[in-house]
């Protein structure tokens, strides 16, 4: 009776514990939006008396959203690009201020930033020896050049890793969504499923024997992929 409970208490933890976390995020950042506009709206008169409290906390969202875009579009002309570079300076100066906010930086430019241009795609390659393979982004990939621009991240932080030029055969392409790959690197492969396996599996044998041969430095292709 002990281990059925103790199996079952954990697999209904494991299962709620990120519903209750995400959910509890939302909530607080629900709350702090209406605690930071509600005052603001409440000084208009024609609002407060017209809507209930419940609408002006959805009015304070609705505002913030659209302070949060005025924002992005200030920050896209120059005016805006070289403010924001003085407070990111600025941040930078303060000795403990600027390990936290370097940190936030790299997590923020990882998560939030839009993936199509800075991951391109996801390849396979080895790496760092023949037989070992590792996942990495394109970050840049010139046709007319032999060698791509590889990020390796490390795991389990995705925003710090190597940038590497590999040969442009030596890279098999996933065919995974970014934000998958990104997944795996954090989880450090824990959450890897079946398919996701036997994908990099598959993708792995291209990169033994591309053509049937005996890949390089004399190791045959039926030992490198047990």
């Amino acid at each position: 009776m002990y281990r059925f409970l103790q199996r079952h208490f954990l697999t209904g933890l494991l299962a709620i514990t990120p519903l209750v976390i995400t959910s509890w995020i939302l909530w607080r950042f629900y709350v702090l939006i209406s605690t930071t506009m509600r005052p603001w709206l409440q000084r208009i008169p024609a609002i407060t008396d017209t809507y209930p409290e419940f609408l002006l906390t959805f009015f304070g969202v609705v505002a913030f959203v659209l302070l949060i875009t005025l924002v992005g579009l200030f920050t896209r002309n120059l005016i805006g690009i070289a403010f924001f570079r003085v407070l990111e300076r600025f941040f930078e100066q303060i000795p403990v201020v600027k390990g936290v906010f370097s940190a936030i930086k790299q997590i923020s430019e990882v998560f939030l930033r839009d993936r199509r241009t800075a991951f391109q795609k996801v390849v396979l390659f080895a790496y760092p020896r023949q037989g070992l393979y590792s996942i990495g982004f394109v970050t840049q990939d010139e046709p007319e050049h032999r060698l791509v621009n590889v990020f390796l991240p490390t795991a389990p932080n995705p925003t710090s890793g190597f940038m590497l030029l590999v040969p442009r055969e030596e890279l098999v392409e996933l065919g995974i969504p970014v934000e998958e790959a990104i997944k795996l690197i954090v989880s450090g492969g824990s959450i890897m499923t079946h398919a996701q396996a036997q994908l990099v599996s598959d993708c792995s044998r291209q990169l033994v024997d591309p053509v049937g041969t005996t890949p390089p430095d004399g190791i045959p292709g039926k030992d490198l992929e047990q």
